[in-house]
């Protein structure tokens, strides 16, 4: 899998920062989504990635053309999430979230969905290295089934096979867990 570095999105010396916004928005979408509570709204989490990218963009001169972007990005998410808390902390009132807190279904549907994470969690863990880079690839980075076959070195139809074994695992593993879906 080829390093995406900073060099790859400079244009005369200048961030093309709509190449950045389009190979990975979904990249930090996920890695906000999955670092923020389940309280935030979705403005809350559109904020964070427009932080994320203008921080990029501001910091771009100051970073070495071999920068990892997606550790750059990654880091710089978990930052802006920090900051995002610290600056909310003494502004939340508990009253705001008394109904959620106090809401038992809410609580159940919580510790539901917590432990399907484990159960697809601990099925990506247990996939084959080449199952696991295309699932990762496909719903976490958001590329096509093209871009993953062009950097994997193989057929569209191959990927679509693995996507579609790994959502099977996946299925079947959740159904043992007894998390059934209806046919």
């Amino acid at each position: 899998m080829k390093k995406e570095i900073l060099k790859d999105y400079l244009i005369k010396g200048k961030l093309d920062i709509d190449k950045l916004l389009n190979d990975f928005y979904g990249y930090v979408y996920i890695i906000v989504k999955n670092g923020v509570s389940i309280y935030i709204t979705d403005e809350d989490i559109e904020e964070i990635i427009s932080d994320v990218f203008i921080a990029i963009w501001k910091n771009s001169n100051n970073l070495s053309n071999t920068t990892d972007i997606k550790a750059y990005l990654a880091g710089i998410s978990k930052n802006v999430i920090k900051n995002k808390y610290r600056k909310n902390e003494l502004n939340v009132s508990i009253s705001e979230y008394e109904e959620k807190i106090l809401d038992i279904s809410n609580f159940e549907k919580q510790v539901e969905e917590d432990e399907q994470h484990i159960i697809i969690k601990n099925t990506l863990k247990a996939l084959k290295k080449e199952e696991y880079e295309t699932f990762i690839m496909f719903y976490y980075e958001a590329k096509t089934t093209k871009q993953i076959a062009e950097e994997l070195n193989c057929t569209v139809g191959k990927v679509k096979v693995i996507l579609h074994r790994v959502r099977k695992k996946i299925k079947r593993n959740l159904e043992d867990g007894g998390y059934g879906y209806a046919k």
